[in-house]
């Protein structure tokens, strides 16, 4: 039962991980596209850092992913991976109406 679990909570952690980064990938289009950043702390953080905004974008999801393999639920981690999804499907339905 261990294993079952100790492979759930890293394909999890595995979702997660692409998720941040597909969510960095399509903003990334976004911002090429001349449109902006709908979050207003990552649009402070654009406009703070520059183009290195992308390093603090993957920090947060590096801390993200560790407080969730820190996290004793593997319900509650599937919750946070599906929260963490809604950026990413905004980002492709604004990138589908842009075209």
């Amino acid at each position: 039962m261990r294993s079952r679990t100790s492979l759930l909570k890293a394909m999890l952690l595995v979702c997660a991980l692409l998720m941040g980064y597909s969510d960095l990938i399509t903003t990334n289009e976004i911002l090429q596209r001349g449109m902006g950043e709908l979050n207003p702390f990552m649009r402070f953080t654009q406009e703070w850092l520059g183009e290195w905004w992308l390093v603090a974008k993957l920090g947060l999801t590096y801390l993200m992913m560790w407080l969730l393999w820190r996290g004793k639920s593997e319900r509650q981690m599937a919750y946070v991976v599906a929260f963490i999804a809604t950026p990413v499907y905004n980002n492709l339905f604004i990138l589908a109406g842009s075209n």
